[in-house]
C-alpha cells in the first residue's frame, strides 16, 4: 500500500495459523462470522468497500480476513475462529485508506468484536471517514528525465516512530493518500541519487512538513539528483507488508 496508482494489496504478515475465509465451505462449530453495513459520513450505504476482521488476540500468517461489500452497503466476514477481532474498511479510489497500517490508523476509533461460542456471529455498522488527503505526482532524474521508482518515508511529524516506509508507495508516476489533518514527513531517495526532502530540497535541514485536509489533492514533481558518492541504503520491505509479533 497503487492507488490511482492504488496501494499494494494489504497483506498482514503476522506469525501463527491462517484465518479461514467465506467460499461456500461447511465450516467447524468454533467459527464465526461478522457481517453488517459500510457507510459513508453521510451515512450512506458505501458499495465496493472492503472490510477487515483483524485478529487482536493471537497472531496468524496469510491474508487478514475480508470481504467487499455488495451495492447496499453489505458485507460478511464468515470462518472467524473465536476471538477477539478489529473490524475496518477502506475504499482507497474515495479517499478512504485501510486502517491496518498504525500511520493511519492513528486516533481513529474501530470497532471491535468478540466471537464465542455464544457470540459466534456479530453484526456491526462500518462508518468510513474523514478522508485522506492525497498526493499526486511524478518522480524523474533531473539530468535525463528518466522515470525512477523510488523508496519513500512518510512520518508523523509528531511522533517520527509513526511511519510508512519502503519501495511500492510512490512510483514514477504516482498518487498517493496520506492522513489528514496531520503534520507529514516525506523523503523520497533511490541509489545513485540525492535524497529528497519536502518541500523540495536535498539539504535535510530545510525540511518542512506538509497537511493536507480531508479530500485535499497536492500535485509535487519531484526530480531526484544523480550522486555517484550517495550511500547506498536500498528500499527496505515493500509498502504493503506489516510484520507484527
Amino acid at each position: 500500500m497503487g492507488y490511482t496508482h492504488r496501494m499494494l494489496p494489504t497483506v498482514v504478515v503476522l506469525l501463527v495459523a491462517v484465518m479461514g475465509q467465506s467460499d461456500g465451505r461447511v465450516v467447524p462449530s468454533d467459527l464465526g462470522s461478522v457481517n453488517g453495513t459500510v457507510t459513508n459520513e453521510e451515512g450512506k450505504a458505501v458499495a465496493g468497500a472492503t472490510v477487515y476482521a483483524n485478529p487482536i488476540d493471537r497472531p496468524i500468517i496469510g491474508i487478514v480476513p475480508h470481504s467487499e461489500t455488495d451495492a447496499t452497503g453489505h458485507f460478511a466476514v464468515h470462518g472467524l475462529p473465536w476471538g477477539r477481532y478489529d473490524i475496518s474498511a477502506k475504499k482507497e479510489e474515495d479517499g478512504y485508506p485501510g486502517m491496518l497500517f498504525e500511520f493511519f490508523a492513528r486516533n481513529h476509533a474501530t470497532q471491535k468484536v468478540t466471537l464465542g461460542p455464544d457470540n459466534p456471529t456479530t453484526t456491526v455498522t462500518i462508518r468510513l471517514g474523514p478522508k485522506a488527503g492525497k498526493l499526486t505526482g511524478t518522480v524523474t532524474d533531473a539530468v535525463t528525465t528518466a522515470p525512477l521508482n523510488p523508496c519513500v518515508e512518510f512520518r508523523w511529524a509528531s511522533d517520527p516512530s509513526n511511519s510508512l516506509t519502503g519501495s511500492g508507495l510512490v512510483n514514477a508516476k504516482f498518487s498517493v493518500l496520506i492522513p489528514s489533518t496531520t503534520d507529514v514527513t516525506w523523503k523520497v531517495w533511490l541509489d545513485g541519487y540525492k535524497p529528497w526532502y519536502y518541500p523540495g530540497t536535498t539539504d535535510k535541514s530545510m525540511a518542512t512538513s506538509l497537511r493536507l485536509q480531508p479530500g485535499q489533492v497536492k500535485a509535487v514533481t519531484i526530480q531526484l539528483q544523480p550522486d555517484a558518492t550517495a550511500e547506498q541504503t536500498g528500499c527496505g520491505m515493500p509498502v504493503g507488508t506489516v510484520i507484527k509479533p
